[in-house]
């Protein structure tokens, strides 16, 4: 969620020919193979990003290596606890928020019998890691980023029936077509216009999800209200975090610091200015840095949401710091 940087069209590209192609039938292995599974998918424009890995489910002989391979914008990771508590993907401290190394870093190896948790480390888009199965067994894994990101290799003797890679891209082809027309497109639809928000003159969401579908997109993408009024963006989002960031001709922030050690790889901490609120929301001028700081849906508690009122006209572009190509643009007329 947070290294990476609908338009004003929703741009899907569904593939349904691919829908309709013969899902085959697996075959029997009589050698090792070397099987490509997607961690993670997108829409072609990347508005709507799969928090899945795809296939979810696999079968493969013992010996089979398995490449995951991260085929989207949101960075993942592909983690086996082997009944270990999954780490968590941030740690909180005095000095400041820090990404997990148990996350961050690889771990395990590349030979696995299951004995032992093993992780790919951070995965950003075209990343590759892999596994070799020595082992027969069912392996759960998931990605300790996203909540409900999971998958399960199904590693069986050598020579018994197992998956091709034929098998493997037609499941894979069908699965993301399949959520792209049932959760994205839906949750797309229900939020083209603005939001009802009491006491200002246009809510926007900021984000969308529906299940493992995230379409990171303002939606509006461009609002035009009048000087002195209010708007409030809106968090529909079940678990993925964004900012509201108004850069005022600033760079924007590093998401992330790395900060050197000895003996060991970075640490890499959250960068408190994008975490923290700055700016008057109240009473913006729009000649000024202004950020939401970093919020994120949590269960059991309100759903987040950020007001800026405008106080003189002109054209004002805003982003979400963690997610590329999550911009928009508000619109302030004179009130005469």
């Amino acid at each position: 969620m947070f290294l990476n940087h609908l338009s004003r069209q929703v741009r899907i590209g569904l593939a349904l020919s691919v829908c309709a192609a013969p899902i085959l039938l697996p075959t029997t292995a009589s050698a090792a193979q070397t099987l490509n599974v997607s961690a993670g998918a997108e829409s072609s424009g990347g508005d709507v990003q799969l928090l899945e890995f795809a296939p979810t489910m696999i079968n493969v002989n013992v010996g089979d290596t398995v490449n995951w391979k991260l085929d989207s914008t949101e960075f993942h990771n592909v983690y086996f606890p082997m009944g270990t508590q999954p780490p968590d993907f941030v740690q909180p401290g005095p000095e400041g928020v820090f990404i997990n190394p148990q996350v961050a870093v690889p771990s395990g190896g590349n030979s696995f019998d299951g004995s032992a948790a093993a992780g790919s480390g951070l995965l950003n888009k075209g990343d590759t890691w892999s596994l070799t199965f020595t082992k027969a067994g069912a392996y759960q894994y998931l990605c300790a980023i996203h909540a409900g990101m999971g998958g399960v290799v199904n590693v069986v003797a050598p020579g018994a029936a197992a998956d091709n890679q034929a098998a493997i891209d037609a499941r894979r082809m069908a699965q993301i077509n399949s959520e792209l027309a049932t959760k994205a497109i839906p949750a797309i639809m229900s939020n083209v216009g603005e939001l009802p928000a009491e006491g200002v003159s246009a809510g926007l969401a900021a984000g969308v999800q529906n299940g493992l579908g995230d379409i990171q997109r303002f939606f509006p993408h461009r609002t035009t209200v009048k000087a002195g009024d209010s708007v409030t963006f809106i968090w529909k989002t079940a678990d993925t975090p964004h900012t509201v960031t108004f850069l005022a001709g600033q760079a924007p922030p590093d998401v992330v610091l790395p900060q050197p050690q000895a003996g060991g790889p970075p640490k890499l901490q959250l960068n408190p200015q994008m975490l923290a609120p700055a700016g008057n929301a109240s009473n913006w001028d729009g000649g000024s840095y202004l950020n939401s700081g970093f919020l994120q849906p949590m269960p059991g508690q309100p759903t987040p949401t950020f007001t800026v009122t405008f106080a003189s006209p002109g054209t004002y572009d805003y982003l979400c710091l963690l997610h590329e190509g999550m911009v928009g643009t508000i619109v302030v007329e004179s009130p005469v």
